[in-house]
Formats: C-alpha cells, sequence, structure tokens
C-alpha cells in the first residue's frame, strides 16, 4: 500500500508530464502548422485547439472557485493567438491546475460536479487534452506537416514511459 503523500506526488507528477507533453508539442508545430485544419473539417486551427485547451481549463478553476459557470459557447474572436501567447497562458493555466489540486487535497478548495472528486476532475481533464493533442496531430499530418517520430513517438509517447 503506497502512502497518501506517494499519492499525491504521483498524480501531480502526472498533471505535470501532460502538461509538459502539450507545451512540448506545442513548440514543435511549424509555423504554417498553428493553421492547419483537419481535411475536411470546419473545426478549429491548431492554434485554436491550443487556446481552446486553455480556455477550458481556466472555465474549470473559475467554476471550481466561484461556481458561475463560463459562457460554453464563448469563441476567439479577432487574430489567432500567436505561439507565444499561447505557451505563456498554458504554462500560466498549467501552474493553476496544479496549485488547485493542492489546494483540494490540503482541504482549502473544492472541485465541483466529478463527485467532488480531484483525480476524475484531472483524469478529465488530461483525457480531454489528449483528444485534442489527437486532433492536432490529425490536421498537421492531413496538411503534410507530420511530426517525425522523434516528436510524435519518443518525444510525446515516450515522455510517459519514462
Amino acid at each position: 500500500m503506497i502512502s497518501r503523500e506517494e499519492l499525491v506526488r504521483q498524480l501531480l507528477h502526472a498533471w505535470r508530464v501532460h502538461d509538459r507533453l502539450m507545451l512540448y508539442l506545442l513548440r514543435q508545430v511549424p509555423p504554417l502548422g498553428l493553421r492547419a485544419v483537419p481535411l475536411k473539417s470546419r473545426g478549429r486551427t491548431v492554434a485554436e485547439q491550443f487556446a481552446h485547451v486553455n480556455r477550458v481549463r481556466m472555465g474549470w478553476l473559475g467554476y471550481h472557485s466561484t461556481g458561475v459557470r463560463p459562457d460554453a459557447a464563448t469563441t476567439q474572436t479577432g487574430s489567432p493567438p500567436s505561439r507565444a501567447q499561447l505557451v505563456g497562458g498554458l504554462r500560466k493555466s498549467g501552474k493553476a491546475i496544479e496549485a488547485h489540486v493542492r489546494q483540494v487535497l490540503a482541504g482549502n478548495a473544492t472541485i465541483r460536479l466529478f463527485g467532488g472528486e480531484v483525480t476524475r476532475w484531472l483524469v478529465y481533464l488530461i483525457a480531454h487534452e489528449s483528444h485534442h493533442r489527437g486532433q492536432i496531430m490529425l490536421a498537421l499530418k492531413q496538411n503534410d506537416m507530420r511530426m517525425p517520430d522523434n516528436v510524435a513517438v519518443d518525444g510525446l509517447w515516450g515522455s510517459w514511459i519514462d
């Protein structure tokens, strides 16, 4: 049986690995790749996918703190965010997620919905963002910007296994 401290360490480590992967992928996307959209799709560009992930993170943090649900229909207007803006936003939200998890585990904050379970919420976030990571990889591949194996396999999948 593992201790509570070890379980907390593992939970936060899993979040940090996932968060690092999102930032790693964003940095590997070629400049034109930020505008790529999966073929035959009217979906989000790669940049919009990353922006969506950040909005969802911040929306959940706001909801857990205030109980006020963000407007789900909120979409980006104006020019797409730059890579630097996306990196900055994801760094900030990634740290904020970790801080919120720590507060919940210390009994100083709550998780709304998800049965009040911090682990279930964190796993949901990772699953949701992994779905979008797949959409990003598909958009790049279909637009002839396939990630090399050292990024797609070693950099993304391999990071979970190390």
